[in-house]
């Protein structure tokens, strides 16, 4: 039955997705093209490089984009690598949570080489490990861990990032929800990182079960087997 009542939740997301802003200042908007030589030229004309210009500031939309030159030029001009900007669900998410959820991981490697918290933003099931370990990509895992982040953090019903690997990363944020896919090599991620790893008996090890079961990960069922 809980596994049901997440989708309300999940309906806000997708219209959170769907209304998704645009960068609307020139330094927003150079920081999200990646364009180097007009972030510069702001910078050099006064512009300060963490302004905001709506809810996210030139990092956020740098490291939504991807964007690595810009991230350096930003961070080497003093902005705080951590600084929040919420997401269209008014949660608090840092610039290493937003890349993160834009399947960013250029931005997630320099954002955490350069300081960036791994546990920093929004916590709990909203948190950089709780997010990659929902994406198909183990890397954004195994980032976080070799930067820190800690692998049995719980977050609501004892949700851990291993029960929402399991789980095929269904529900995954509000910014881009996920639905499907065996996420195999995100589990042997996180169990490599940490043999004793297991599901607790709770909620939500029931739903992560569950949807690992109807999406027929085999694979995945058999890494968490007791």
């Amino acid at each position: 039955m809980h596994r049901f009542v997440l989708v309300p939740g999940l309906v806000v997301a997708l219209l959170a997705a769907a209304c998704a802003q645009e960068p609307n200042s020139p330094l927003t908007q150079a920081a999200a093209h990646n364009d180097v030589a007009a972030l510069r030229r702001l910078l050099s004309a006064g512009h300060q490089a963490d302004e905001r210009a709506g809810t996210w500031t030139p990092l956020i939309w740098a490291a939504r984009s991807g964007a690595v030159e810009a991230i350096t030029v930003l961070l080497d001009a003093g902005v705080d690598v951590n600084r929040p900007g919420p997401t269209g669900d008014d949660w608090d998410a840092t610039p290493l949570q937003h890349a993160i959820l834009q399947r960013q991981p250029a931005a997630v490697r320099l954002l955490l080489d350069r300081g960036a918290s791994v546990s920093g933003g929004a916590g709990g099931s909203l948190s950089a490990l709780f997010l990659a370990a929902g994406d198909t990509d183990p890397a954004f895992v195994a980032a976080l861990l070799a930067h820190g982040a800690d692998p049995r953090l719980e977050g609501d019903d004892g949700a851990t990032p291993l029960s929402r690997a399991v789980s095929a990363g269904t529900l995954n944020g509000p910014d881009r929800p996920m639905f499907g896919g065996c996420r195999v090599e995100t589990v042997r991620a996180l169990v490599a990182h940490d043999p004793t790893l297991r599901l607790q008996r709770n909620a939500a090890w029931t739903d992560a079960l569950w949807w690992a079961r109807t999406q027929r990960c085999e694979d995945v069922l058999q890494l968490v087997a007791e």
